[in-house]
This record gives C-alpha cells, sequence and structure tokens, in this order.
C-alpha cells in the first residue's frame, strides 16, 4: 500500500510541476505546452481475466509536448516572424554550430554587422539563395555600396511568407538578401526541451530536414506577428486544482494507512 500511495505522490507533484510551468509561460512568445503523461502499473499475472488483475500504482513517462498552433499577435516589426503551420526556425550558439536548437518564437533583431540573432544572441540560419540549400548564418548588410561607389543606407526590410528577405536601400534599391530557413522532424513533439523556449533533436524527433517555408507540407511566415502560446490558463488552473485536491486526499490516505500500522505494532 505504501508504495501505491508513494507512486501517487510523485504522479501529483511531477502533474504540478508540469501545469505550474505552462502557466508561468502563458505569455512566452510560441511557448508549447506540455501534458502529464501517465501509466497504470499492474502486478505480473498470467492471467487474461482483468477481474485479477492487481493495481501497484501510478507511473510517470516523460511529459508530452503539445503542437497545437497558438493565436498572432500583430506588432508590426521587420523582423518579427510568426509561423503558422509546420516548421521550426534553426538557431545556433557560434561555439556549437554543430548542435543547432530550434525554436517557433521569431522575435529577431539585428548586430551591427548585420547578422539576424535572437534576443539573447543565438544565429539565425537560412540559405543565400533559391536554389543553395546551404545552412548559413543570414546576414543582412546595413550599407551598400553603390555603383558610383557612394553608400546607401538600409532603410526598409521585407520577409515574404515563403521566407524571402528583401532589404531596400536608400528610396528604392531593393536587394533579395537570401531566405529563411524552416526544419520540420518526423515526429516533432519527440524533441527534447532545452529552455528560452527552445529544443533540440533526439531519437525520439529524428534529423531535422530543412527547406523553405511553403515547401511540402511546411507552414508559412506572417511577418509583423509573433505567435502567442497555446497555454488555455483556464484549462490549466482546473487541472492544478485538481492535482493539488487529488495530492491532498493521498496525503489524507497515507496518514491513515501509518495510524493502522502503528496500532498493529503497539497492539
Amino acid at each position: 500500500m505504501l508504495s501505491i500511495l508513494k507512486s501517487a505522490f510523485n504522479a501529483n507533484t511531477k502533474e504540478m510541476g508540469v501545469v505550474s510551468n505552462n502557466i508561468a509561460n502563458v505569455n512566452s512568445t510560441a511557448f508549447k505546452k506540455s501534458r502529464t503523461n501517465f501509466e497504470h502499473i499492474y502486478s505480473t499475472n498470467r492471467s487474461t481475466d482483468p477481474n485479477k488483475f492487481s493495481g501497484q500504482g501510478v507511473g510517470v513517462n516523460e511529459p508530452l509536448l503539445q503542437m497545437s498552433q497558438g493565436s498572432l499577435k500583430m506588432t508590426g516589426g521587420a523582423l518579427d516572424l510568426a509561423i503558422t503551420g509546420l516548421g521550426f526556425f534553426p538557431v545556433v550558439n557560434e561555439k556549437e554550430l554543430d548542435k543547432p536548437f530550434f525554436t517557433r518564437d521569431g522575435a529577431f533583431n539585428i548586430t551591427a554587422n548585420g547578422e539576424v540573432v535572437t534576443n539573447d544572441g543565438l544565429k539565425v540560419m537560412g540559405f543565400l539563395g533559391e536554389e543553395n540549400k546551404a545552412l548559413v548564418n543570414l546576414i543582412i548588410p546595413p550599407k551598400k555600396v553603390n555603383l558610383d561607389q557612394g553608400l546607401s543606407l538600409i532603410s526598409n526590410i521585407k520577409v515574404s511568407s515563403s521566407g524571402k528577405i528583401t532589404a531596400t536601400y536608400g528610396l528604392d534599391d531593393e536587394v533579395v538578401i537570401g531566405n529563411f530557413a524552416f526544419a520540420l522532424f518526423p515526429n516533432e513533439v519527440g524533441l527534447k526541451q532545452v529552455g528560452n523556449n527552445r529544443y533540440q533533436n533526439n531519437a525520439k524527433s529524428g534529423l531535422p530536414k530543412y527547406d523553405f517555408p511553403m515547401s511540402g507540407p511546411l507552414g508559412k511566415i506572417e511577418a509583423g506577428h509573433l505567435e502567442r502560446s497555446n497555454v488555455n490558463i483556464t484549462s490549466e488552473m482546473i487541472t492544478l486544482l485538481k492535482s493539488q485536491q487529488a495530492f491532498s486526499g493521498v496525503s489524507r490516505l497515507l496518514q491513515t494507512e501509518v495510524d493502522i500500522t502503528k496500532r498493529l505494532i503497539d497492539s
């Protein structure tokens, strides 16, 4: 009995942790909530009669990511990019180029030398041309040398639904810079969460396949928007209250079990 109660304590504690994390990130851009994944534990019994099965508690597997689409928030920022549909932006730490991260948080910035980066400085990867699918760090030069050797400063940036980046220098000198890339996985819910709204691939998710937005099953980019989290605060609060009540109930059962055991020992 004690082992069953212990498993219930563990299950409810982990569920409260998962739900609390969901609630804490309700306002995080493109955050994807998780759901606790429970399983029943039965004693070993070769009988096929379900009435003879003996329950031994509850187990908890890794939380399951819920990759449903979040609503869009208009910002008007040239490099605020929301993904609608399938896909992740690949980003890298310059010290670990062979270990990319993947995110749906498209709040990007430009450094002084034109590198496209995340808010915390990771480099955003993409393609240089429409045919070249080699991933490189996207760079939007802040100025351009004209034919007369004069300099024109960047005045506007446009990103199309298919990820094409067009920069305007001066009044009307438009130059195609490159293209944002999307990553697609055989099983995206198997991605490993690594914090800061980012993921890494593993054996469960499979290897990433990179392509242009709107290619095949991939979604598209909505420039000037950011994706909200897919957390429903009302639903999460109800789940949290249920977990707290279950935890309290298990506590009372455990106290009863201890009292009974104590009486048996003392008698």
